[in-house]
Order: structure tokens, then C-alpha cells, then sequence
């Protein structure tokens, strides 16, 4: 009888679920302008899996390898020594979250959840069912679809909250918003935890939302969905709404000599992505902390960040960048001087050269001596695709 009750029980209690879901699909499709195609489940979620959750997109972002992204990450002081990123992740899952949205269905760790809470995230499903484009496996290029899509579901919770106008002030006030926090109560932020979780884990929905509410205030929902058909493909496009829509894609550089080299003196590849302009200024805001260094990472014009290991060595880092004029070069690398200096290797035989040629900045860190020229000559003779050139790095 106790089980039979009991059982009763939850199935009332899971029937309150649905209720309130299929109260909201058809509200949420009008204002969105798009049907789901199949239903979405709703159920109670743990803290346990909000953690695998919180991992499995930890590998989206970082990549699959999560080790190796800690040692890359490391490498270049985004992450202290002794943080495991696996558990740090973990640890920190399912504060101040009241449902997620997870292959196909949505968790509530908060039953009592109100209505935007669940349009927003009933929103990813949505989106998730209409639009799956390809996204390059880097951090800049996954952080930025990450925007995109929380952006969408910001937007549709400001349909929902406005009965389906949204203010002609939002875009304006979500960006200005978002600068503020960046400067002032994300840094309070930062005093406890690294700048890399504080920054990158709230810039999907912060940045997001200022870029998705820019594009609904030019074009609408048709904006909103064409960008799913051509996500952005950088960080920069998002922080930067008028990138995107003027078509400013990153350039790509091709650090496949030098990797050989460094093959043959037996360093193995450990980490490879692409930093964006969220990533560059995660660099300068760690290890800058008091400095405004916003200036520094706004003219980033594409990177490639790779790092490689040898048994008895510190990790050696090739960070080869690509900056939009000069004179946001110069400012860049003056910048990274400073923080080269701080993170080489104790040790004479070891060294950081930070060098420029016109609108490309080098960033190395513990190359020996022995080896520096010739690293130096295979960096510079890299391949780099800029828009629709291709010539040599650094030229």
C-alpha cells in the first residue's frame, strides 16, 4: 500500500510537470515562430547529473581530451597548479541552476522554477530541433555558438516577458550591462575562482544575449534564424555584432612546420585550439588583473594557441596571433611581454620571445635556446589563409 502510494505520488507530481511544460510549447512556439517536432520530456534532475552534464560540455568547449586542455590551459597560467579542471568543474555544477535542457528533454533541480526559467531553456530544445550546423572543434569558435544559441533563449524570454515585443532599449542595455560586469563585479568574481570559469561560463547568455537581441532588432526572428543557418565563427563576431553582419571572419594560421620541428626534437603535440578575442583577453585579464587591458584583445584578428610536452620539460607554448592594424599589434605585444616574463620557466637555458612583424605577434614560451632561431624561422614561414589571401605569417 506505502509503495502504491508513493508511487501515486510521483506520477502526480511528474504530471504537474508536463502540465506546466504543455502550457507553455504552444506560447513559446508562437513567439519563437518555429514548431517542435517532437515532444520535449520534463522531469526531476540530480546534482550528479548536472555535473556529467557540466563536463560533457566542458568537452565541447575544451575539447574531448580534458587532461590535456588542463596542461594547455596551465601552460599559459589560465588554470593554478594544483586544479584538476575535471573536478573543479564538477564541484561548482548546479549552483544557482533551476533546469538545464539535455538531449531532448529538460532536468529541474528546482521544481518550484518559474516560467522563464523554463521557456528559456525549453527554447535550446527548440532551436536544437530546427538547426544543427557544422561548428569547428576550437574553444573560440565552441564558446561562440554557445553564445548564439543561450542568446536565442534570451531573446525568447524577453518575447515571453513582453508578451512578444521585446524594448527597443534591450540590445543597447544587455551590451552595456555586459561591459559593465566585465569590468567591475566579474573581477569580485575572479578574486576566488580563475578568470577562465568566471569569464567563459558567463559569457554564452551575457554576450550572447546582446548579439542575439542585436540581430532580432535588425531583422527579427528571420535574423535569428539565418544566423543558426551561418553561426558566427568567433568570439569576436559575437562581442562585435557588426563583425558578423559584415561578414569579418578570423584569420587562420597554419602552425604545421613548426610542429614537425618540434617533433623531430622530440616534443610531442599536447593542445591545439584557437584562442579568439575572449580568449586573449582571459590571457591579458589573469595575468593583468589591474590593468585595463580591454584595448589589447579588441583588435584580435586570429590566432592558433598550441602547446607541446617532452619528458623533463615544461610545456612550450606557440601562440601565433594576427591583429587587425599595427598599431593593435604593438599594444598586444606589449601586453604579452609582461606576462611571458612571468610565466617562463625559472631557467636560463630557457626563453619567451615575444615578436611581431607588421600585424602578426609570436608569443613563445620556454623554447631553449638551442632551438629558437630555427622555431623562429618555421613560425614565421607559416601558412596564413586572411580572408580570401593566402600568403606567409608574419609578411
Amino acid at each position: 500500500m506505502v509503495r502504491a502510494t508513493a508511487a501515486l505520488l510521483l506520477l502526480l507530481a511528474q504530471g504537474d510537470l508536463e502540465s506546466r511544460r504543455d502550457a507553455l510549447v504552444p506560447k513559446l512556439e508562437e513567439l519563437r515562430g518555429l514548431k517542435y517536432k517532437t515532444p520535449l520530456s520534463i522531469r526531476e534532475g540530480t546534482r550528479k547529473e548536472y555535473a556529467q552534464f557540466a563536463l560533457e560540455n566542458a568537452r565541447r568547449v575544451y575539447g574531448d581530451d580534458l587532461q590535456a586542455a588542463e596542461k594547455g590551459l596551465k601552460a599559459m597560467g589560465l588554470l593554478p597548479a594544483k586544479l584538476r579542471l575535471d573536478v573543479a568543474i564538477t564541484l561548482q555544477a548546479g549552483f544557482g541552476v533551476k533546469v538545464w535542457y539535455s538531449s531532448g528533454g529538460l532536468l529541474l533541480l528546482d521544481r518550484a522554477a518559474e516560467g522563464e526559467w523554463l521557456v528559456t531553456k525549453m527554447d535550446l530544445g527548440l532551436v536544437d530541433q530546427h538547426f544543427a550546423p557544422a561548428v569547428a572543434p576550437t574553444f573560440d569558435a565552441r564558446m561562440a555558438f554557445a553564445a548564439l544559441r543561450m542568446g536565442d533563449a534570451e531573446v525568447a524570454k524577453l518575447l515571453f516577458r513582453y508578451a512578444g515585443k521585446i524594448p527597443a532599449d534591450a540590445p543597447k542595455q544587455a551590451a552595456e550591462e555586459t561591459a559593465a560586469w566585465e569590468k567591475g563585479d566579474s573581477r569580485l568574481a575572479s578574486a576566488v575562482a580563475p578568470r577562465l570559469f568566471i569569464r567563459a561560463g558567463e559569457f554564452p547568455w551575457r554576450r550572447g544575449a546582446a548579439f542575439a537581441l542585436a540581430l532580432h532588432a535588425s531583422g527579427g526572428l528571420s535574423a535569428l534564424n539565418r544566423a543558426f543557418g551561418s553561426p558566427p565563427v568567433s568570439t569576436k563576431q559575437v562581442i562585435h555584432p557588426e563583425k558578423y553582419e559584415g561578414g569579418d571572419t578570423p584569420t587562420t594560421i597554419d602552425l604545421a612546420g613548426a610542429e614537425a620541428f618540434l617533433r623531430e626534437k622530440g616534443y610531442a603535440p599536447l593542445y591545439r585550439t584557437v584562442l579568439g578575442e575572449l580568449g586573449a583577453a582571459l590571457v591579458l585579464e589573469t595575468h593583468l588583473p589591474r590593468e585595463d587591458v580591454a584595448p589589447a584583445s579588441k583588435g584580435w584578428g586570429g590566432d592558433t594557441f598550441a602547446v607541446f610536452e617532452k619528458e623533463g620539460a615544461p610545456a612550450l607554448v606557440l601562440w601565433a596571433t594576427e591583429w587587425d592594424n599595427e598599431h593593435d599589434a604593438i599594444e598586444f605585444q606589449g601586453q604579452a611581454l609582461k606576462i611571458a616574463f612571468r610565466l617562463v620557466a625559472p631557467d636560463p637555458e630557457l626563453l619567451a620571445p615575444v615578436l611581431r612583424r607588421k600585424t602578426s605577434v609570436a608569443f613563445l614560451l620556454n623554447v631553449p635556446k638551442s632551438l629558437q632561431d630555427t622555431l623562429l624561422d618555421r613560425v614565421w614561414s607559416s601558412g596564413r589563409i586572411k580572408g580570401k589571401t593566402k600568403d606567409t605569417y608574419g609578411e
